[in-house]
């Protein structure tokens, strides 16, 4: 029994893949059909605009969600096999994030004491996973990052739980305080985290797994929008804008990035972090311009916001880039030049008809077509070596 529970993972640094398991894909549902959830606060106007709580709300709701599903797929990154142990805390992880999903529909204060008892037990869950991992026959740097890890996510737990108790400001103070130490205590760490080091093939999947599925989400947004019985030229323009998002994040994770590296993948954690906050609020944009009564500069900051967003964590992953693509400069100063002059434009135009819609697609495609130029013809040696 103690060889099927516990295996020599010594020799995890010398794989050159690691392969995603079905069971990996079936988790990820229930954590994008949460943040699908969570971004519909954003739809919720008052006086033409958003309330900033809502904002808030969004941000905080979706970083609960994405830590609990990093910390998971670092843990089976790191230390997971398809084994009994191994898909038990799965499964039930993923039962109880049903539960945390759930009580997103409520009001935020007449289900915190749940919201807090369902983070607790995921936090619980998954610390008990690194601890157990001791067992298993590991590295002294993968001993570290186990240790460290599963420390990380007890104090969290312990600081949900107290929540639970607390009353005022307090109970919320210590519910941010719980998912900001899960999410910001392993960067002092980052150097010996490193040492460990992740499977950067496997982790660079499963981040574009759960990216690509919340595209889908983004496309079903559409579904809200479009009308069979009132076609619309803008229907067309609408689907552009998502496209080139999608070519865009397609040539960065396919064509342009190094997955022959191990290292702590902490940057690229909170590259997609910020990739999934951006297309939550491209969605929210869309549906907010096509139906809702809503100021043209808010929506136009919005719209820009979210793509801010999505182009920072685009950025933030050059470092896992090819070398010659890494040290490129281009990116880092063209789009942030195109998105203010798309933002300046879109604003001086916002009472004409269609501004935003057009500016979306113009601005999402002109930024594809920059990668696709420096893909294709700045670094064409690339090409060959895929």
């Amino acid at each position: 029994m103690e060889e099927q529970l516990f295996e020599d993972l010594t020799d995890r640094h010398e794989q050159d893949k690691k392969a995603v398991d079905l069971s990996e894909l079936f988790y990820d549902l229930v954590f994008v059909y949460a943040i699908s959830q969570i971004s519909h606060t954003i739809l919720y106007t008052e006086n033409g605009d958003i309330p900033l709580l809502n904002f808030i709300k969004y941000f905080i709701m979706t970083l609960v969600f994405y830590t609990v599903w990093s910390y998971q797929t670092t843990y089976t990154n790191r230390f997971g096999l398809i084994r009994a142990k191994d898909l038990f805390f799965l499964l039930f992880n993923m039962f109880i994030a049903i539960f945390l999903a759930i009580s997103l529909k409520g009001d935020i204060r007449s289900v915190f004491d749940s919201i807090n008892v369902c983070i607790a037990i995921l936090f619980i869950s998954t610390s008990l996973q690194f601890f157990l991992s001791l067992k298993d026959k590991i590295l002294a740097h993968d001993r570290f990052a186990a240790k460290l890890f599963g420390t990380i996510m007890l104090i969290s737990a312990c600081l949900a739980t107290a929540a639970i108790f607390a009353t005022g400001p307090f109970m919320y103070g210590l519910f941010i305080t719980a998912i900001l130490s899960a999410t910001l205590l392993p960067m002092p760490f980052r150097k010996r985290i490193q040492l460990s080091g992740v499977n950067i093939p496997h982790m660079a999947e499963r981040y574009s797994l759960l990216t690509i599925i919340m595209f889908g989400e983004a496309i079903i947004g559409l579904t809200e929008i479009f009308d069979i019985k009132h076609l619309h030229f803008t229907y067309p323009i609408l689907f552009i804008t998502l496209i080139s998002l999608f070519g865009t994040y397609w040539l960065k994770s396919n064509r342009l990035i190094q997955k022959e590296n191990y290292s702590s993948g902490l940057t690229m954690t909170v590259a997609h972090f910020l990739i999934i906050l951006g297309l939550g609020m491209v969605n929210a944009s869309l549906v907010l311009n096509a139906e809702e009564p809503v100021e043209d500069s808010f929506k136009i900051q919005l719209m820009h916001a979210a793509f801010a967003f999505f182009y920072a964590g685009m950025l933030l992953t050059l470092q896992y880039s090819h070398e010659k693509f890494t040290s490129d400069r281009t990116l880092r100063i063209v789009i942030p030049i195109i998105l203010i002059i798309s933002f300046i434009i879109a604003y001086f135009t916002r009472h004409m008809p269609y501004t935003l819609t057009l500016t979306g697609a113009v601005t999402t495609t002109v930024i594809f077509f920059v990668y696709f130029y420096i893909y294709k013809k700045k670094h064409p040696d690339i090409e060959k070596e895929d």
